[in-house]
């Protein structure tokens, strides 16, 4: 009876340590973030403005109302998204001859997001790493019209990708210092953006 329990534990002692080394094979660690997508609301926008698409303007209202919202209201200060005159007074400021231009390079600049979702994947990686209760913001991206380059909520980040074509892209020169110019760049946005996000945690 002795040598049976004795057999048993031993059993019992191999069992848990194959079990442990099984178990920590399929353990996931916790800073892995799935991957980060950036959504493209500035191509919903731009749709809406230039071609008057009550399609697009459905998804503004619908897939997009934090985001829709927060650009009449704060980024633009149009008044509030709720006015009956908003969405031709939209339309009025987008079809501005210098927005036209702005707009026109983001899309020349910034057809693929991919390096910057990567980018942002890898800085939400280490977050988690640091604090593992870190929650990782959804991020889209808007045209501010020059207007804010981040904004941010306690879960969204939205970055303006007008404020980011490039210390000499030549429109900037009109409006912004060389010293604010070295910070318009494709390079500085993950940071800004995770700068700005932090300061309000």
């Amino acid at each position: 009876m002795k040598r049976r329990w004795i057999l048993f534990c031993l059993i019992m002692l191999l069992i848990a340590a194959c079990g442990v080394g099984l178990w920590s094979l399929f353990v996931v660690e916790d800073s892995v973030v799935e991957e980060v997508r950036i959504e493209r609301f500035d191509h919903v926008l731009d749709e809406y403005v230039s071609l008057g698409s009550g399609t697009a303007l459905h998804r503004m209202n619908t897939e997009y109302p934090q985001q829709t919202k927060m650009l009449i209201e704060d980024v633009l200060a149009m008044g509030q998204v709720s006015d009956p005159d908003v969405e031709r007074k939209l339309r009025y400021v987008f079809l501005d001859s210098t927005v036209q231009i702005l707009l026109d390079e983001v899309h020349r600049q910034y057809g693929d997001v991919s390096d910057l979702e990567r980018d942002f994947k890898l800085a939400f990686e280490e977050l988690r790493k640091k604090d593992p209760s870190f929650r990782t913001p959804k991020i889209y991206a808007q045209i501010s019209c020059l207007n804010q380059s981040i904004v941010v909520t306690d879960s969204l980040i939205g970055i303006s990708l007008d404020k980011y074509l490039g210390s000499d892209f030549p429109l900037y020169q009109e409006f912004y210092s060389p010293e604010q110019r070295q910070q318009m760049n494709r390079d500085a946005i993950v940071r800004d953006a995770i700068s700005a996000y932090l300061s309000i945690k």
